[in-house]
């Protein structure tokens, strides 16, 4: 009788963890599509050499490729307001229906998905 009540107990818990993974509807790779600096369009390439990619993950992880380099930074959105950050800098811009735009060292950056 114990071991049965131990078996619902496990089942119980891994159909609860599973139901816990729901997909983040912001989730996707997002890739740079234009950038602006002081009112002046500039080609992507002209300020990332090897592009600049997102890809934001569930539970708040993301990789970021940048000139062919891989990050793994954090995400959190507040509304439309998003946070991305690593350890030692934190970038902030909006997140609206599939289109980023991130302000990166004065620069611009318009990512969509």
């Amino acid at each position: 009788m114990k071991r049965l009540a131990c078996l619902i107990l496990v089942l119980a818990l891994l159909l609860a963890l599973s139901a816990c993974g729901e997909p983040d509807p912001n989730a996707g790779v997002y890739v740079a599509k234009s950038c602006e600096y002081s009112g002046i369009a500039l080609e992507v390439e002209s300020v990332f050499e090897g592009g600049l990619s997102i890809e934001l993950r569930n539970g708040g992880r993301a990789v970021m490729t940048m000139d062919g380099e891989n990050y793994n930074i954090r995400w959190a959105l507040d509304g439309e307001k998003i946070t991305i950050s690593d350890a030692s800098d934190e970038l902030t811009g909006t997140l609206k229906d599939g289109t980023m735009v991130l302000d990166i060292s004065g620069v611009s950056v318009t990512l969509t998905r």
